[in-house]
């Protein structure tokens, strides 16, 4: 008989607002860095075809520089577009699902296998092998990935009873992959 670990998730308003805030955040971290090169980059064009330089003539190179410049430019509203309109988005789903969680009366729970990890919560029940599940501790908060990196959910101790967060890290150390902190769940 296959024994098995069952830890209680008590569901708090707050906490999982936060949780799903800052998993937001994290996922767009990586477009952010992108926005950054973006406006360095529309900078150096801006400068390169618009502003007189007399130590450097570029001729009509300038011209690409100009246009290049107002291509970087496209591309930073567009980036800023996108991450404006999944934040609305976003916000509007966690709003959703913390509704929908305030009206369920079942209990989420994880149950910890020696060869598999299960989270169920009202709305539906994830099964996954320890080789196809790691984590990430960023902060306070554990990043547990599954499915290869396809479905994440994100904890924080206040959600446990007394120990059980600790029993979830140990399962989690024992038998699924740690992400390093450079690396990414989002692809």
């Amino acid at each position: 008989m296959d024994e098995s670990v069952k830890l209680l998730l008590y569901f708090k308003e707050n906490i999982e607002y936060e949780n799903q805030k800052f998993f937001f955040q994290y996922t767009w971290k990586k477009h952010l860095v992108e926005l950054k090169k973006a406006i360095a980059y529309a900078l150096l064009f801006l400068i390169l075809g618009f502003l007189p330089l007399k130590m450097i003539d570029l001729g009509s190179v300038t011209i690409i520089f100009k246009y290049g410049s107002f291509l970087f430019l496209g591309y930073i509203i567009l980036l800023v577009y996108q991450y404006f309109n999944a934040k609305i988005r976003t916000f509007n789903l966690i709003e959703e699902l913390i509704e929908n969680l305030r009206r369920e009366d079942e209990i989420s729970f994880i149950t910890l296998y020696q060869n598999s990890i299960t989270i169920k919560n009202p709305f539906t029940t994830i099964n996954c092998l320890w080789d196809k599940t790691s984590y990430k501790t960023v902060d306070q908060y554990l990043i547990l990935s599954m499915l290869n990196n396809k479905i994440n959910f994100i904890f924080t101790e206040p959600e446990f009873k007394e120990n059980e967060y600790k029993i979830l890290l140990d399962f989690l150390q024992q038998h699924s992959k740690k992400k390093s902190s450079m690396g990414s769940f989002v692809q």
